[in-house]
């Protein structure tokens, strides 16, 4: 209840809230103050984080010897075949020539004319048997069964909707549904009903007068249960179509085996292709094969086109027969790309502590003086700065790799292009180290993951800071409610000294007629 001041004509109202305004003034300030210190430290804790992440990646990138010792093939024919390398090839000069490409086993069923449909007949290879006039009788019960589930799902939807029993009121579901003058009669849903029904109907009678179209007969062989992926497709020509039969898989090893196909022209409908003759009956289009690579006086096979680590480090993947030579030798520029990324990614770190930890003028930098922040730098140059024994190129200076006046490092490409042609095995081993000593990038991650990884140095600040905040809103909280009690405590004080005040006057007021 706020305080009116009617006994007195105080504006009681506003000396409590100045009052409270004052005690909570130096409290709330030093809430604040701390508040912004934390949010903004973390913030710069979390920056720097992302750049160390960033760092790292490109530390594990450069540790990698796949990576570092990046090799590149180039071919004098790439329409024979591609080629992948990886860090276990040796460089030198390759020739392969293909001589056969692996192939699926792929035969033709029968063609027949489009539209076309089967009483009779079998087609069986592997497990799999289908015979059309089992096929037939069994595709009529499944559509009679479909009929049949559909009504049973309309008549339940209008049994649940009139509170009806599907068994006990079949005549009183049937009434809504068909007739006219019910009150709960829908043309619309009678006309989808009967629309559904009588394509079951029409199928049902195309089963049974005309028989299996070509493509239910596809289906069946694709879905038959003893398919172990073997595909039947349609392959449609000028005068007609062909059913014909591919195997899952390349290679001698994954035939299909043998095909046998029986088909009376008596049994087929709508057809007016002899498939008497050869060229329309059941006949090999392609036989399985694997692949054939002559690699000097030796020959090579898979049952695929693709030939994983046919030669240490060295993968094919076949395209044609042909001859085609292969050049292996060492990607200078993918290894220069990862050096450069690492000094991007080390001076990115550097840049981004100097942000958050120099300050200016104007202001702080919220990690002025930190020495986590200080001791990682230190380290991290301390790493930079080492001299690696294991190698003949002991520093990175001697890469052309410096560090500039605000601790970033900048290359003198000429000289680490230089490096790398006359001893490409020295840079490597002064970043991956060797059997005995370890290298610049083991020794960098050594420190990095004290700051990288989860609870690290700057998770558990984080965690911290995230911990006093939440100390502050409860802090805050509990200011609230003294300052709330501090305000109803002031309106009775001064409730009742405005009553004292207004009894007073009254006396006055009532002496001074008196005296009158």
């Amino acid at each position: 209840m706020l305080m009116t001041g009617l006994g007195s004509g105080i504006d009681y109202e506003s000396m409590i809230g100045a009052i409270v305004a004052a005690e909570r003034a130096p409290k709330d300030n030093q809430l604040n103050r701390q508040e912004g210190m934390n949010s903004a430290e973390m913030d710069a804790l979390k920056e720097i984080q992302n750049t160390i992440n960033s760092f790292r990646d490109k530390v594990e990138d450069l540790n990698s010897s796949s990576d570092l010792e990046k090799l590149k093939s180039t071919l004098s024919n790439d329409d024979v075949l591609s080629v992948t390398v990886d860090s276990n090839a040796v460089a030198g000069e390759y020739s392969f020539e293909v001589t056969q490409l692996a192939k699926a086993q792929r035969d033709q069923l029968f063609k027949v004319s489009d539209g076309s449909t089967f009483t009779k007949g079998n087609i069986s290879f592997g497990s799999v048997n289908i015979d059309i006039a089992t096929l037939q009788t069994d595709l009529i019960s499944k559509e009679n069964d479909n009929k049949q589930a559909h009504q049973d799902k309309v008549y339940k939807e209008i049994a649940d909707k009139h509170g009806l029993d599907v068994t006990t009121d079949k005549a009183a579901i049937e009434d809504i549904l068909t007739n006219s003058a019910n009150p709960d009669f829908d043309q619309s849903r009678l006309d989808s009903y009967n629309s559904r029904q009588q394509s079951y109907d029409d199928k049902v009678t195309r089963l049974t007068n005309d028989g299996v179209t070509i493509e239910e007969l596809q289906s069946a062989i694709n879905n038959h249960a003893d398919n172990d992926g073997v595909k039947a497709t349609l392959v449609r020509s000028g005068d007609g179509i062909s059913m014909v039969l591919n195997g899952k898989n390349t290679g001698q090893a994954n035939a299909i085996g043998a095909v046998n196909v029986t088909l009376n022209p008596a049994d087929i409908k709508g057809n007016t292709v002899d498939i008497t003759q050869p060229d329309n009956g059941n006949k090999s289009l392609q036989a399985a094969e694997d692949a054939i690579v002559k690699y000097g006086s030796m020959e090579l096979t898979s049952a695929t086109n693709k030939m994983e680590n046919v030669i240490d480090g060295i993968s094919l993947n076949l395209k044609d027969t042909g001859t085609v030579n292969v050049t292996v030798e060492r990607d200078d520029a993918a290894v220069n790309t990862n050096i450069k990324a690492f000094v991007e990614a080390y001076n990115s770190v550097i840049e981004t502590v100097n942000i958050y930890t120099k300050s200016s003028e104007d202001s702080a930098a919220a990690l002025s003086g930190d020495s986590a922040t200080r001791s990682m730098i230190s380290r991290m140059r301390g790493v930079i700065g080492d001299e690696y024994t294991a190698s003949t190129f002991q520093t990175l200076s001697q890469l052309g790799i410096t560090t500039t006046r605000e601790g970033t490092l900048e290359i003198d490409q000429k000289k680490l292009d230089k490096a790398l042609e006359d001893d490409f095995e020295a840079v490597s081993t002064l970043f991956l180290g060797d059997d005995t000593q370890t290298g610049m990038m083991d020794e960098m991650l050594v420190i990095l993951d004290d700051y990288h990884k989860n609870g690290g140095v700057y998770d558990r600040r984080i965690d911290q800071l995230e911990y006093s905040n939440k100390q502050i809103t409860e802090d805050r909280e509990k200011l609230d409610e003294r300052m709330e009690a501090k305000t109803i405590y002031l309106r009775n004080y001064y409730a009742k000294m405005d009553s004292q005040i207004a009894q007073m006057n009254q006396t006055q007021s009532m002496l001074v007629s008196m005296l009158m």
